[in-house]
C-alpha cells in the first residue's frame, strides 16, 4: 500500500506592506513542524490570532512552517526568517519534527540542497541557531529552517535535547457510532458495536494514509475475518511483538500512526490508535495520545493499560 508522504511544494511568501505587533519569538526546543493542509489555495498568515486581523503573507498548500506555540485554534508561526505571525490551527497538520540546535566549535553549518557534501550549499546556520529535524538518514538530517525553508545538514553538527511532541491527524471513529455500529464483521454474525474495535481503528489510520474518508463498515469490507470474527491481519501492516515505546515514538516520527493492542489477565483484547506523542525527555506511556474506538476518555496510552495491563503487540504500515 502507498505510504502517505507529505508532498512539499514551492513556498511562496507575500509579504505585507503593514508592520505587525505579533512577539519576536525566535524557534526554540519546543518548536515543531507543520504542513499547510488547506483544500485549495494558499493558508493567509495573520498579524494577530483573528479572522478580522490583517493579512501578511500567504503559504503554499504542503508547504512546511514552524509553529512556536499554539493558542485556541491558532498556531503562532515563524514564516521567514525573523518574520512571526498567526495562522489557523484548522489548515495545519502537524508533523513529524525535533527540535535540535547547531553545534558547530566555531563558524557556520551549510545548508545543501541534498544529503552529502557533493551537494550545492544553499544557506549557513549560525552556531546556536535551532532547527526542526524532519529525518535523519546515513549521517545527514533534513531540516526546517528560517520559517519555512528546507535543507540537509550533517547530523553531527545538530544536538538534539529531549523529544519534539507530534500530533497526526486522525479522523476519530467510534465503534458505537449508529452509522455503522450494526454492520457485521464477515459472515461471524458479530459486530462493529460488539467487536470492531479493530476494525474501527484500522478505518481510522487507512483514512489518515490514503487522505481520504473510510468509515469502518466499508472498511470491513475490505478486511478478512474468521468465522469467530478474528481479523486477518493485512499483508501491507508490519507486526511487532516487543514493548518500546521509542520505537512507537520512531514510527510517529515518520508520520506512521501506530495500532496497539493490550489485554486484560483474563486475555481480553482491545486496539487503539497512537497518534501522538506530548514531547519531554524520555518515554512514558501517558505521554503518548491515543483514539480509542470504545472509549471518550481513554485518551493516552496509560489509560489504556490501567484497564488492560499486559501488552499483546502492535502494527503499523510498511
Amino acid at each position: 500500500m502507498r505510504k502517505l508522504v507529505s508532498v512539499i511544494l514551492t513556498i511562496v511568501v507575500s509579504v505585507g506592506a503593514m508592520a505587525f505587533s505579533a512577539p519576536v519569538e525566535a524557534a526554540t526546543l519546543q518548536s515543531t513542524a507543520g504542513v499547510v493542509s488547506t483544500s485549495s489555495g494558499r493558508l493567509n498568515v495573520r498579524s494577530n490570532s483573528s479572522t478580522s486581523a490583517s493579512v501578511i503573507a500567504s503559504l503554499d498548500k504542503g508547504s512546511y512552517v514552524t509553529l512556536l506555540s499554539k493558542s485556541g485554534s491558532w498556531w503562532y508561526v515563524e514564516y521567514a526568517k525573523g518574520q512571526y505571525g498567526y495562522c489557523h490551527a484548522d489548515y495545519i497538520k502537524t508533523t513529524a519534527g525535533t527540535a535540535a540546535t547547531v553545534k558547530t566549535q566555531s563558524g557556520n553549518l551549510n545548508v545543501r540542497s541534498g544529503a552529502g557534501t557533493s551537494y550545492q550549499i544553499k544557506d549557513k546556520l549560525a552556531k546556536g541557531e535551532t532547527v526542526v529535524v524532519l529525518s535523519t538518514s546515513n549521517g545527514w538530517s533534513r531540516v526546517l529552517y528560517h520559517g519555512t525553508k528546507t535543507g540537509y545538514v550533517s547530523s553531527q553538527y545538530l544536538s538534539q535535547n529531549g523529544q519534539a511532541a507530534i500530533s497526526l491527524n486522525l479522523p476519530n471513529y467510534k465503534q458505537t457510532d449508529s452509522r455503522w455500529a450494526n454492520a457485521t464483521l464477515g459472515n461471524s454474525g458479530k459486530t462493529i458495536a460488539k467487536s470492531g474495535c479493530t476494525t474501527t481503528a484500522i478505518a481510522m489510520i487507512e483514512s489518515y494514509r490514503t487522505g481520504t474518508t473510510i468509515y469502518p463498515d466499508a472498511m470491513a469490507k475490505k478486511l478478512s475475518y474468521t468465522s469467530s470474527g478474528d481479523l486477518y491481519w493485512p499483508s501491507d501492516y508490519q507486526v511487532v511483538t516487543q514493548y518500546s515505546l521509542s520505537a512507537i515514538y520512531d514510527q510517529l516520527k515518520q508520520g506512521k500512526p501506530v495500532l496497539f493492542g493490550a489485554k486484560t489477565s483474563a486475555g481480553r483484547q482491545h486496539w487503539v490508535v497512537i497518534n501522538g506523542y506530548t514531547g519531554g525527555d524520555g518515554f512514558s506511556a501517558s505521554q503518548f495520545t491515543v483514539l480509542d474506538p470504545g472509549s471518550n476518555q481513554r485518551t493516552t496510552l496509560q489509560h489504556l493499560l490501567n484497564d488492560y495491563p499486559v501488552f499483546y503487540k502492535y502494527f503499523y504500515y510498511k
